[in-house]
């Protein structure tokens, strides 16, 4: 296997989420979410929605802002509740990665993919997205791949409501290539070039 450094960690999420683990179990899915709330210099638009998911009983693995900063929980085993799917059985074989992004809060899909857009300001929060990714496929063998919610790879939050709930309101992080926003192949590709890079 190739050696993919894990991204530097810049908050610790044990503090928020350790001991509210559902059990434990293997991983085999990444669903990427948005926290629906501003970006902000600094790791306090990451503490703010952990200190609100924890809040509500609701708890995911890892974060990415803007900036390019990262935090983890340390326990990829984990079983958080972060995508609900009846029987789809995904908070079990799923980790969760929370984008903080204000994005969902523009009207317009043309605004949302124009700040979500590779090229623009969210680059280092999407590169990073990547980094993990690749760092997952090396240390927990999840593929660098787009699914639906129900095989292995990466999938949204939108994806995992519209494969098991019907839809049921949720469409963040809602793909570029199935009419949305966030750049969801782009981060694929960039995860595969990471990969390859360190053969």
């Amino acid at each position: 296997m190739p050696a993919v450094k894990r991204p530097r960690i810049d908050v610790d999420l044990r503090p928020f989420f350790a001991g509210e683990e559902k059990g434990h179990h293997t991983k085999s899915l990444v669903v990427w979410h948005e926290t629906v709330s501003h970006n902000r210099p600094g790791v306090g638009d990451i503490l703010s929605p952990a200190a609100f998911l924890d809040a509500n009983g609701l708890e995911v693995h890892g974060f990415t802002d803007m900036e390019g900063h990262s935090a983890w929980c340390y326990d990829p085993t984990a079983v958080f509740d972060h995508a609900a799917s009846g029987t789809g059985r995904v908070n079990s074989r799923s980790i969760g990665f929370e984008q903080v992004s204000e994005v969902p809060l523009e009207s317009s899909a043309r605004e949302r993919r124009r700040m979500w857009d590779p090229a623009g300001p969210r680059k280092k929060q999407l590169d990073v997205a990547a980094a993990w990714a690749a760092w997952l496929f090396v240390e927990l063998g999840i593929p660098i791949r787009w699914s639906q919610g129900d095989r292995p790879g990466h999938t949204s939050h939108w994806n995992v409501s519209r494969t098991y709930l019907g839809g049921d309101g949720h469409w963040d992080c809602k793909p570029v290539h199935q009419g949305g926003h966030w750049p969801a192949l782009y981060v694929m590709s960039k995860a595969r070039q990471i990969v390859a890079a360190s053969l």
